[in-house]
């Protein structure tokens, strides 16, 4: 008995270890193993936080202050000053789910203050900076999302003080939250020491990486998530679900000069404000939240993504996002001895009960969502099954902090199961299907051809089936991308959906791929994440390291050469070895690199900064002697640098005609 009880799956043991401690044989496993779960939960929690467990999803009535811009009575939070302006779109229409209008609403633009000192400058964008006034300065926590946008939010905060700027600290690394840089400091500041730039220590490497490495691909997506291909307003977006809309403009970047180690904290006094800065892996790996131990204050970043259940996956796209480490993070919020709490996405908190119930509420919905996606993955579900079954319970689908206004449960649920178990559903057509048109050729035929498609299509429409309608005008499209009829009743379809969505990011990537498909891609607003100032702000290791991914493999396969640079105002040398099909970075200068260039880091971001301009700008150091080979020739470089390949423009990448 004992050792098959060890062999046994640990969920078969402890339902059969329910069964043997008096459950009878009428009682359901599953309703036994959730009435145990509930009591261990019950009484976890009331020790944890020990609040009134009964009281814990209240109305948002009960928290809602009068202002419509903070939750709290008002003891040590006040709206200091509103301009009277917002940037979302907050009038009733026909083209807009009325729930997404509400959430509008809650956007006006504010100076909000938390006791003397904390001023948060709220709907002047996607993010909000925070300013903490000290004795002698102040610190910004999230700089914002453009230098534009952080001037503005500057100019509010310059009529509260002029005191200088000590400290910023980049909650985590993603482009709203440290773009707006340059708007707070300089370089030369930095570099001295005069302020610090605090970030947990993967922010750099991760900067790199949606930046330059997948900076065009991300920049796309990003603009289909935020609709910024057609016009703003009702037929357009609406808000950004995190915040009133994305300011865009320059995107700076400083790299941090004081770091906090993964898992990490840091226990920090800057002009008098004791701070504790700690690293708390959720939406990203280098998050970190700002806790003021002396105020009670909790500047819970972005480990709650405002008044939204979280993107647990963003299908703008990015890495995998853990959801276990995600509510185990806000676990470790929870024990702080929090009053107010603040975001940087959403409205202010104030009072324990209020913030306890947020973060019960928020990490519970994150731990449901995983624990019940894994529950049924053992039972054989496949996404599509999974996204049927996985449902929040009332009390969470009700509560007012998770409405589905940025994640959603359906697509949580898809990224879940390929996160564990990757792609493959287990069915082996998956492995070797049919080539892609080749496959939609084939559709078409078995289908009756490509008019009973539209006719199917459009009967589809008419009865409010919008996807199933845009699924199956993909196969003829795909077939026949100038066909403008499949193309603009698919169009049609996703316009039709659009409206009924209380998801922004939902609503926002139908309406860019119906312009896609219209033909009427406005690219004038588009959001980009290559940045020449970022670029240059990042060590030369990542420079070079993002080189290796643009080879043209099919064009080296024969090909074994190497080129050096050295810079002498850094004393670094690196090498990138073509080698059959592959590009590998070399820390060192490897002896005999076919090229070989001396010259400066300085001079390679001007190389960098000059675009389409750069042979000029080589051309011109190699008259002053400050770009020289010491191997091969500029010939020899020319040849080298033609191994590898361009990112196609927006403008050519199609996502939706394909």
């Amino acid at each position: 008995m004992t050792n098959t009880f060890k062999k046994m799956a640990l969920p078969v043991a402890i339902a059969s270890a329910l069964l043997m401690s008096g459950f009878t044989s009428a009682t359901p496993v599953v309703e036994a193993t959730s009435k145990v779960g509930q009591e261990l939960q019950t009484s976890s929690a009331a020790q944890y936080q020990n609040i009134d467990l009964n009281a814990r999803y209240k109305n948002d009535v009960l928290f809602e202050h009068e202002s419509n811009l903070f939750w709290g009575k008002g003891d040590r939070i006040k709206v200091l000053s509103k301009t009277g302006e917002t940037l979302a779109y907050t009038e009733e229409s026909e083209h807009v789910h009325p729930t997404l209008t509400k959430h509008s609403r809650k956007m006006d633009q504010a100076v909000i203050q938390v006791d003397d000192n904390v001023y948060l400058a709220y709907g002047f964008g996607l993010d909000t900076p925070v300013m903490i006034e000290g004795d002698d300065g102040v610190i910004i926590v999230d700089p914002g999302e453009s230098v534009q946008m952080a001037e503005a939010a500057k100019a509010q905060f310059r009529q509260i003080t002029d005191k200088p700027v000590t400290a910023i600290i980049y909650s985590h690394n993603h482009i709203d939250h440290i773009s707006g840089v340059r708007a707070w400091t300089t370089d030369e500041k930095v570099a001295s020491g005069e302020v610090k730039i605090i970030a947990q220590e993967g922010l750099t490497e991760a900067v790199a990486n949606w930046s330059s490495n997948l900076g065009t691909l991300f920049g796309h997506r990003t603009s289909y998530t935020g609709a910024k291909h057609v016009e703003e307003g009702e037929h357009g977006t609406v808000n950004d679900g995190l915040g009133p809309r994305f300011m865009q403009g320059d995107i700076s970047f400083i790299e941090p000069n004081t770091l906090i180690e993964a898992n990490g904290t840091l226990d920090i006094t800057i002009s008098g404000v004791r701070m504790q800065i700690v690293n708390v892996p959720s939406e990203t790996k280098d998050e970190v939240v700002v806790y003021l131990p002396e105020q009670k204050i909790l500047h819970a970043a972005e480990v709650l993504q405002g008044e939204n259940f979280p993107n647990l996956h963003t299908i703008r796209g990015t890495k995998f996002r853990d959801p276990s480490m995600w509510f185990k993070g806000i676990d470790v919020m929870r024990q702080f001895d929090t009053e107010v709490m603040i975001n940087s996405h959403g409205r202010p908190v104030e009072g324990k009960e209020a913030v306890a119930d947020v973060l019960t509420a928020y990490r519970d919905a994150i731990q449901y969502t995983h624990d019940q996606t894994i529950r049924h993955m053992n039972k054989g579900l496949t996404p599509d099954e999974l996204v049927e079954v996985v449902k929040l319970p009332k009390h969470l689908a009700e509560h007012p902090w998770l409405g589905e206004h940025y994640g959603t449960v359906a697509h949580a649920v898809r990224q879940i199961y390929v996160g564990y178990n990757g792609f493959f559903e287990a069915d082996p057509w998956q492995l070797e299907p049919m080539a892609y048109e080749q496959r939609a050729k084939a559709f078409v035929e078995i289908m009756g051809g490509r008019d009973n498609i539209i006719d199917t299509a459009k009967a589809a429409m008419k009865a409010e089936n919008y996807t199933f309608a845009a699924e199956i005008l993909s196969y003829p499209i795909t077939v026949n991308k100038d066909d403008m009829e499949a193309r603009l009743l698919k169009a049609q379809a996703y316009k039709a959906w659009s409206a009924d969505q209380v998801n922004i990011n939902w609503r926002n990537w139908a309406l860019n791929a119906a312009a896609e498909l219209e033909g009427t891609r406005d690219f004038s607003n588009m959001i980009s994440f290559a940045s020449v100032d970022v670029l240059t702000a990042l060590p030369s290791k990542q420079i070079f390291d993002m080189m290796t991914s643009t080879l043209i493999a099919e064009n080296t396969l024969d090909v074994n050469t190497a080129l050096t640079y050295n810079f002498s105002d850094t004393n670094e040398s690196f090498t990138i070895e073509v080698r059959n099909g592959i590009a590998q970075l070399h820390e060192t200068a490897l002896e005999g690199a076919d090229v070989q260039i001396n010259t400066s880091r300085q001079v390679l971001n001007q190389i960098l900064m000059a675009g389409p301009n750069a042979q000029q700008v080589i051309g011109t150091n190699m008259q002053s002697g400050a770009f020289k080979f010491s191997n091969g020739d500029i010939k020899g470089f020319g040849l080298f640098m033609s191994y590898f390949d361009k990112s196609m423009s927006p403008e050519e990448i199609m996502l939706i005609v394909r």
